[in-house]
């Protein structure tokens, strides 16, 4: 058919172009009802610490100058060592972190001969003094809180499952230590270790059993993620778990090297923080690579960052980063 004398309206119909024009008019986007201004995420209100291992293995008065360090790399706080307590310089060290207008918590070990769930009752009650010799020290600091695996010297291995009689005794001997902690005004947190470290508690679950059967306020969970990136399924589906039980928190990648740069999944970590409304330390934990008997201690072999001052500069920067997108 020839096109001559034909027009578009007159091939397409009058008809066809009515239902066209109802078409497009169906195509324009309908107006959208007002609607409310979409909430920003709930931030994550922590205090963010470094441990000062990541300087030194034994924290005395030569190294108080390490706190203001921390505070001109943004820190809140600093976490100190309490092994040697003998080493430990609490007037120094009070001074130095009110100085710098820092916070404080310790962590803590129980040396051989002082394990709260020894079958040799003298053990135990050497345990136990020391839990309340650490919780003293910490409080004379101005110290908030003593944390760690204070249930069970670190590696002292039996070649069997933690027994009913060691777990009674466990409880027995923090729920006096917590006692004593309420008097000085001092939180406690039972750390869950790997199982190459320690039977008694590897997972989040077990320390929160453990302080549930002590049943005191005082007495809490702290949260690891390197520990937790070995035992735990889901490390954030552990927190929820917890939920207020969540009493401290260690910030340590998969290889103890800069937050950020291992398999630890830190925006599940965060939002999981967030979801229990966790508002205490975030502490980056990590160790000095060039003191050979820390090194030992923790199993570091290899080089595992460029500098100390570089992780704890990224490692706060991609700590604090994360828990906003979180």
């Amino acid at each position: 058919m020839g096109s001559k004398g034909v027009s578009r309206r007159g091939f397409l119909g009058k008809g066809a172009l009515v239902a066209g024009a109802a078409g497009l008019a169906a195509c324009e986007p309908a107006a959208r009802e007002p609607q409310e201004p979409q909430k920003p995420a709930k931030p994550l209100k922590v205090r963010y610490g470094l441990n000062l291992l990541l300087y030194t293995a034994a924290f005395t008065k030569e190294h108080v100058d390490l706190v203001k360090k921390a505070a001109d790399f943004g820190y809140d706080g600093v976490e100190v060592l309490f092994a040697d307590l003998s080493l430990l310089d609490p007037k120094a060290t009070r001074a130095a972190c009110e100085q710098a207008k820092m916070g404080l918590t310790a962590c803590c070990v129980m040396v051989p001969g002082t394990s709260p769930c020894s079958e040799k009752a003298e053990e135990r009650a050497a345990g136990v003094a020391r839990l309340k010799q650490m919780i003293d020290i910490c409080a004379e600091m101005g110290g908030e809180a003593v944390a760690g695996p204070i249930y069970s010297p670190v590696r002292q291995l039996t070649g069997k499952a933690v027994t009913p009689d060691e777990w009674k005794w466990c409880v027995e001997a923090l729920r006096a230590a917590a006692e004593h902690a309420e008097k000085a005004k001092i939180n406690l947190a039972i750390e869950p270790l790997n199982r190459f470290e320690t039977y008694v508690v590897t997972t989040v679950a077990d320390a929160t059993r453990l302080v549930q059967e002590v049943n005191h306020p005082r007495l809490k969970v702290q949260v690891d993620t390197f520990h937790g990136n070995i035992e735990e399924k889901d490390t954030a589906a552990a927190i929820r778990a917890c939920g207020s039980n969540v009493g401290h928190f260690h910030a340590s990648e998969s290889d103890r090297g800069v937050p950020g740069t291992g398999q630890v999944r830190w925006r599940e970590v965060f939002r999981a923080l967030k979801d229990i409304n966790y508002d205490r330390w975030v502490t980056i934990e990590s160790f000095a690579t060039g003191i050979l008997d820390l090194c030992a201690a923790a199993c570091i072999w290899r080089p595992i960052y460029e500098s100390p001052d570089k992780l704890a500069r990224d490692g706060l920067a991609f700590l604090k980063k994360t828990a906003a997108e979180a």
